[in-house]
């Protein structure tokens, strides 16, 4: 369906500025050498969270979502993927389901 499309493409934006954010964020502390050398599992946190925002917009955002979440470059969201995928299969091609680009 077109209008769901468009509303995982919103949300992709959403969480793709989240994404930008959370990195402005994280550079803002690392320019602070104390913040940085105190915080420096924090501020990997803080820059994972920002790579995980961004990843998951574009898959999101992506015409074939299986094939992004099956291939996309974190490997933590494609190994979620991964037991869902095995468990239910591929859709049929004439299914409509949002989840495997067929929308």
């Amino acid at each position: 369906m077109l209008h769901d499309r468009m509303a995982l493409r919103v949300i992709a934006d959403l969480l793709r500025s989240t994404g930008g954010l959370t990195e402005r964020v994280g550079s803002a502390l690392c320019a602070d050498a104390e913040v940085m050398t105190r915080n420096i599992t924090l501020l990997q946190d803080i820059d994972l969270l920002s790579q995980r925002q961004i990843a998951l917009a574009d898959i999101l955002d992506s015409d074939d979502l299986a094939h992004s979440l099956s291939t996309c470059r974190l490997e933590w969201i494609a190994s979620a993927y991964r037991p869902a995928n095995e468990a239910f299969g591929e859709p049929d091609s004439e299914e409509d389901d949002i989840l495997f680009g067929n929308a």
